[in-house]
């Protein structure tokens, strides 16, 4: 899972990329074992309010539905080839923002919707062209320009309406690649201040295309944006979460040495099994992956932040199984309780002791729903 991440506020930085001057507390360093985690209490989850059942024509996303924080409590969900939904509290209906097409007013494939000062922006995807869509607060179409290319290596949004740029560089065929994380003033801003800068080990680039095989459980870096531009993040090769400042400074940390679930041989003969037999070339590809892959699968594979500072850790997404484990963590990193969901039910955000998340609803429609969680 990429980054399911919130925030709600305005960058606090330049596009030049000068680092302001911050105030630093002194950070909260908590450390934890496997066995320590495996031990935490249950949290109980809640059917909650329901939002939407994908029947009878009825507005709601029925494919795999992104979703991010507007303001008020406001919020949009969109998938491709729909039309993005913006929900207000306490109301049952959704209001529409613009209209799917290939125009430079319409959108097909949406990236990130985010409110600004003015309306809303929508990052989107149209004849292979990305553009920058502007609505007035009413929701009516303002203005349209051409946006950055995106790409596997080059790919930018909005949490909140803080911008981000999520690059992959390509240090060479000799040396591993580097993740980065940018935040942006808006879609046309490249440079912004960087937040997060990790190296990909396993994957060597030339000309943006990988040279060597890819991992079958690639560890990549998890992201979330937090409402004060902090970034909350992993590693993901082991359960190590960090919060920091848009300038660098730590807030608090949770190490460990709790690496992911072991990638075992039946787990990758189960996989090797779902590549048709008659596939020579799937296969090939198959077995240079697994030869390429490591011990262990990812100890994370997702973050979420709420407005309040809890985070949310999605932990190794394993083929075989038909649920995952979530770690709740406090405002300073404290593991609170963990819980596991259904590998289908897709968490979308996070408030409160709400989560928003879209699954299989009844007659196995799509629906989104926020569950409620009780803490032990």
């Amino acid at each position: 899972m990429r980054r399911i991440v919130i925030g709600t506020v305005l960058l606090a930085a330049c596009s030049g990329g000068t680092k302001m001057p911050e105030k630093a507390a002194a950070p909260v360093a908590r450390t934890t074992t496997a066995g320590a985690l495996d031990s935490l209490p249950q949290v109980e989850l809640t059917g909650g309010r329901l939002v939407c059942l994908a029947e009878n024509g009825a507005p709601c996303q029925v494919q795999v539905a992104t979703a991010n924080w507007l303001a008020d409590g406001k919020y949009a969900t969109w998938e491709p080839q729909k039309p993005i939904l913006i929900w207000t509290p306490n109301k049952t209906d959704p209001e529409f923002l613009g209209e799917v097409g290939n125009a430079d007013s319409q959108y097909n494939v949406v990236m990130s919707v985010a409110v600004t000062p003015s309306g809303y922006i929508v990052l989107a995807q149209a004849n292979g062209t990305a553009h920058a869509i502007y609505y007035n607060k009413d929701r009516h179409y303002t203005s349209s320009m051409p946006a950055p290319p995106v790409s596997i290596s080059r790919a930018r949004g909005y949490t909140g309406h803080i911008g981000f740029y999520q690059l992959i560089h390509d240090a060479g065929t000799d040396s591993a690649a580097e993740f980065e994380v940018r935040e942006v003033d808006g879609p046309g801003d490249t440079v912004g201040i960087s937040v997060l800068k990790a190296k990909l080990p396993w994957l060597r680039l030339r000309d943006s295309r990988p040279v060597v095989p890819i991992p079958l459980f690639p560890t990549l870096p998890s992201y979330a944006i937090a409402d004060d531009s902090d970034i909350v993040w992993t590693n993901s090769d082991l359960f190590n979460i960090e919060r920091r400042s848009v300038n660098g400074i730590a807030r608090w940390s949770l190490k460990s040495d709790a690496p992911g679930p072991a990638i075992t041989p039946q787990e990758l003969k189960g996989l090797r099994a779902r590549v048709p037999a008659d596939d020579k070339t799937r296969r090939a590809a198959f077995d240079s992956s697994a030869a390429h892959t490591g011990k262990f699968m990812p100890a994370a594979s997702g973050l979420l932040v709420s407005p309040e500072g809890r985070v949310i850790v999605v932990r190794a997404q394993i083929p075989s199984r038909d649920s995952v484990g979530l770690v709740l963590l406090g405002t300073t990193g404290e593991p609170l309780g963990q819980f596991k969901m259904p590998t289908r039910t897709r968490p979308l955000l996070f408030a409160g002791d709400s989560l928003l998340v879209q699954r299989p609803g009844a007659n196995a429609s799509s629906e989104l729903r926020w569950l409620q969680l009780h803490k032990p």
